[in-house]
């Protein structure tokens, strides 16, 4: 059989399956969450739209994995009833050939899944959160509080729609001392830096003498401060907030050199960057313990097996995470590891076939 002919049958037979399998799943939860919060909505069609939508968008983070796998076991076990895989192989394709064509297309579809978390796709489940509690798209953030080189930052309200914070204070800090204070009630974030518009600074002398004044006051129209602070770090600083590639990255290179614990950056980096890849490699995992013919096996209950250790390989992986992010266990040993492990024993596995 020539490669291109094998190449069509074969991958129009995988991914018939998975879209047919990953549709569904975000049919059904869609559909299960709309049950739940329907109510809760706003009343407004286009905001429950986009409701849909980005639900719809934060749900490919948990189905497209098991969607690549359950597709392959589909497609192999119908194979398998009709007896054309030991068609193939008598036709002179390898088991390693087989599979090929499928696990690229399950790399295929992680590093597509990788590339969109680079930009606002990640912000998916925000703006669902954001719809479903306040109505808009964007939510602002209040009460912030973060370290930012020598300068402790506080922040009434950030919005991130226009990169602006309302009553911001800024208090420099000298050997443990409060060098000073910058105030203002409004700042925009332009050219990597914020200017403070129509603030306050006062400066204190750390070095205090009877009857001298112990501080300096100045009025300012405009002011430039905390070079590089990027909105998105600060939004970071606030529980419960999703990342992008590039701004989680821009928020570890931040945090790690104040020596703040990045403990849940790393983690939502390496769930957006690594995590995905589980799936093609445990797709090679169980490919080699298919049979090559269905006669001495019942494959209805070799594929229940098979969804049932996909399950529990992504629910393992789902806890480990869950772990990292509060700390219980280190990033890499809770995501990176288990990864690394299951590339492994999947590269060995191929290798025997």
């Amino acid at each position: 059989m020539k490669p291109t002919v094998f190449f069509r049958f074969i991958t129009e037979l995988y991914l018939k399956s998975f879209f047919i399998i990953f549709i569904s799943l975000v049919a059904f939860f869609v559909g299960i969450d709309l049950l739940l919060n329907f109510n809760d909505l706003p009343k407004s069609a286009n905001l429950i739209l986009l409701y849909i939508m980005f639900l719809s968008f934060s749900a490919i983070s948990y189905i497209l994995p098991i969607s690549l796998i359950f597709s392959m076991i589909l497609a192999f076990v119908s194979i398998l009833r009709t007896n054309e895989l030991v068609s193939l192989f008598a036709l002179g394709l390898s088991k390693k050939f087989i599979i090929l064509y499928p696990f690229l297309w399950a790399l295929f579809f992680c590093f597509l899944y990788v590339g969109l978390n680079f930009t606002s796709f990640a912000y998916a489940d925000d703006y669902r959160s954001n719809i479903k509690s306040n109505s808009v798209l964007a939510s602002t953030s209040s009460d912030v509080f973060v370290k930012y080189n020598d300068d402790f930052v506080y922040i009434q309200e950030l919005n991130p729609n226009d990169n602006s914070v309302k009553n911001i204070r800024i208090f420099n800090m000298q050997d443990f001392n409060l060098s000073s204070l910058t105030k203002a009630d409004r700042a925009n974030f332009k050219d990597d830096a914020w200017i403070l518009e129509k603030g306050l600074r006062l400066d204190f002398d750390n070095n205090i003498i009877l009857f001298n004044d112990g501080f300096k006051s100045n009025d300012f129209n405009f002011s430039e401060e905390l070079q590089g602070f990027k909105p998105k770090v600060i939004e970071s600083a606030t529980p419960k907030k999703s990342y992008s590639i590039i701004d989680a990255w821009q928020s570890f290179q931040t945090f790690n050199s104040q020596n703040i614990n990045t403990n849940s950056i790393r983690t939502e980096l390496y769930r957006l960057i690594l995590l995905p890849f589980f799936a093609p490699f445990l797709m090679l995992i169980l490919y080699s313990y298919f049979p090559l013919i269905s006669r001495y096996f019942n494959l209805a209950f070799l594929s229940f097996i098979f969804f049932i250790v996909t399950l529990g390989v992504w629910g393992s992986l789902f806890l480990l995470t869950r772990l990292a992010e509060n700390s219980v266990l280190l990033p890499e040993f809770a995501i990176i590891v288990p990864i690394c492990l299951l590339a492994l024993f999947s590269m060995i596995l191929y290798a025997k076939q």
